[in-house]
């Protein structure tokens, strides 16, 4: 049996975070900058199967028996395992990862993507990317209980889309490279405690919060033409209206306030807040003349951490 090597890119939302949580369209891209990568391979002559955690700062060896029901991990295995009719072989899974973890990228989708496709591989399993979103989507769950499964999808099928709880996933086409910045505020919260606390404000306050995220998915239709054509300016200024009605809906913080504001005044063409909010990143989208200005803006403005990256075009006509 072959060792297998399996990767998922991080992703961003570039508009309609929370509001597609309510069926509204969002628009989401990879980005390969940073990845989860898994390692499989046969455990030889050993009794028990091991995982192997390998992030910059630590280093962990666990058992994969020991690991907690609800561990990320486990329930990635545990999905595929479920398709086959006989006791799976041992193994070992080395997982490493580039991605910050509660920071808005995409970190456990990117996981639950990698696992499930490593895992199916090493299995002999051959899964399509729809089945391989499923299995993925099914993790998603346990971690955050009601994902609206953009992360998920973007980064299984890899490339710009329009999501829609209920509708079709589309590609997006992109005219121009866009060229991105995105800026940590170093503070990390739970994507589930962030849905779970618009879900409250929409129970207490339905007349305020179903117009911002009726205004949210609006804003994610005129983005889509923008993309289309290539309007940079137009996708910055949007980036800015969905960054005040993500405020309104009580899911900024100072902290990412003050990047935005950094960002727009050392001459990003817009910014607004990236992924479950309340913390994690930013991002921004600027000119390439103008892009080190505004990196080191941010950094001077209290970003811990800068991520440079690209949005390669994809225009076909």
């Amino acid at each position: 049996m072959p060792a297998i090597i399996s990767k998922a890119s991080g992703k961003i939302i570039l508009f309609g975070e929370h509001a597609v949580v309510y069926g509204y369209p969002a628009i989401a891209v990879p980005i390969n900058t940073v990845q989860v990568k898994v390692s499989i391979l046969p455990s030889i002559n050993k009794k028990q199967s091991i995982i192997k955690l390998r992030n910059i700062n630590w280093h962990d060896d666990v058992l994969f028996t020991a690991l907690d029901k609800n561990d990320p991990i486990r329930i990635s295995i545990n999905n595929v395992f479920a398709l086959i009719n006989q006791n799976p072989p041992h193994f070992e899974m080395i997982v490493s990862s580039t991605i910050p973890i509660a920071a808005g990228l995409g970190s456990s989708a990117a996981l639950a993507v990698a696992i499930t496709k490593g895992m199916s591989q090493f299995l002999g399993i051959n899964l399509s990317n729809d089945e391989i979103n499923a299995l993925a989507y099914k993790s998603e769950v346990i971690q955050h209980g009601s994902p609206s499964g953009i992360d998920n999808s973007v980064i299984t099928f890899g490339h710009p889309m329009l999501y829609s709880k209920t509708k079709n996933i589309s590609q997006i086409e992109i005219k121009n490279t866009i060229h991105i910045l995105l800026a940590d505020t170093g503070k990390r919260t739970l994507t589930k405690d962030v849905v779970t606390l618009v879900k409250q404000s929409l129970d207490k306050n339905p007349d305020f919060i179903k117009p911002i995220l009726a205004e949210i998915g609006g804003l994610v239709e005129e983005a889509a033409e923008a993309l289309l054509y290539g309007k940079l300016k137009k996708i910055g200024s949007l980036m800015v209206r969905n960054h005040i009605a993500l405020k309104k809906l009580g899911v900024s913080s100072n902290e990412l306030d003050q990047l935005v504001e950094s960002a727009l005044n050392n001459g990003a063409l817009g910014a607004k807040l990236c992924g479950g909010g309340k913390g994690g990143y930013m991002v921004a989208i600027c000119e390439p003349a103008s892009c080190e200005r505004v990196s080191s803006g941010l950094v001077a403005d209290g970003a811990t951490h800068i991520i440079s990256t690209t949005i390669v075009g994809s225009f076909k006509g």
